[in-house]
């Protein structure tokens, strides 16, 4: 059998953060709009999300009239309406950043309209998240290739062509970008977790690969690492008794703790898949018998 080479994969660097094969797994604290527009619970849940562990602190940035297509979809105008109880004011959200950053937290959002890309580059925004639903929003795309700074797309409800668009797009721009897997479904059953869709990911991509996760609980990421993911998102909160938007679903600051700790546990149980005899195994080679 004809020996395969594998190709170098990329990595793609984000801030301080190496993400991509050889690294620790990034691990992105989803915040979105938790908060339900509560100005001093946001602040807590970034500084909740930073002491925890997170690696990245993830925002949502919009502006509610323009989040949803109204016309399109008959359920956005009733989105629109509830976003926009949770949308701040831009010099809120500005002192949002400003308080990520005093902490040394590494922050970048998902913007959701031309406005917001420009709002959240000038906070400096170290990549822009793209969603799931967003994908197809050639618009939207190339405001964000714009900036030149690393994309994270997640690819939920997408078939491979839409993938593969997205991506193109993005290489044409000349933009690095990270691929998340993911099952848009909020919450989702474990079942339904397609974690085999990482590997199938990898396949077809030299990109970086990572996993949405919208389970609840700690017991997916691990798996999703084990799988190959790169990068890790899970949505956070620390109030997930509120049953609005995605708190009930949410990890709180004790779960991203112990996803840390499960993660760096599997990265060196997963080893660095080089062949020979190992340490570990110096009794048992001396019985090794050598014959023709």
């Amino acid at each position: 059998m004809r020996q395969k080479h594998p190709t170098q994969r990329r990595t793609v660097r984000i801030g301080d953060v190496t993400v991509g094969d050889g690294h620790p797994t990034a691990i992105v604290a989803e915040l979105g709009v938790n908060h339900l527009g509560d100005f001093v619970r946001a602040k807590e849940m970034i500084h909740a999300a930073h002491e925890s562990g997170a690696d990245f602190i993830k925002f949502q940035t919009y502006v509610a009239a323009d989040r949803y297509d109204v016309v399109a979809n008959p359920k956005g105008r009733d989105f629109v309406e509830m976003v926009r109880d949770w949308q701040f004011t831009r010099d809120q959200e500005a002192a949002l950043w400003e308080y990520a950053r005093s902490l040394g937290a590494a922050v970048f959002t998902s913007p959701f309209d031309a406005d917001s890309v420009d709002f959240a580059d000038s906070m400096g925004s170290l990549a822009f998240k793209v969603a799931a639903f967003e994908i197809t929003n050639r618009a939207l795309l190339r405001k964000i290739a714009s900036k030149g700074k690393p994309v994270v797309f997640s690819c939920g409800m997408a078939n491979r062509d839409e993938i593969r668009t997205c991506a193109e797009l993005l290489e044409d721009h000349g933009v690095p970008y990270v691929i998340l897997h993911t099952v848009s479904s909020y919450p989702l059953e474990k079942k339904h977790s397609q974690l085999r869709r990482i590997h199938a990911l990898r396949q077809e991509f030299d990109c970086p690969v990572g996993h949405s996760d919208h389970t609840p609980g700690t017991a997916i990421p691990p798996l999703a690492v084990a799988a190959g993911a790169n990068m890790i998102e899970k949505h956070f909160t620390t109030t997930p008794k509120l049953r609005q938007s995605d708190n009930f679903f949410s990890i709180t600051p004790e779960d991203l703790r112990e996803i840390v700790f499960t993660i760096r546990q599997t990265e060196s149980w997963m080893g660095d898949g080089t062949f020979g005899k190992l340490e570990t195994e110096d009794y048992m080679y001396d019985f090794r018998r050598h014959t023709e």
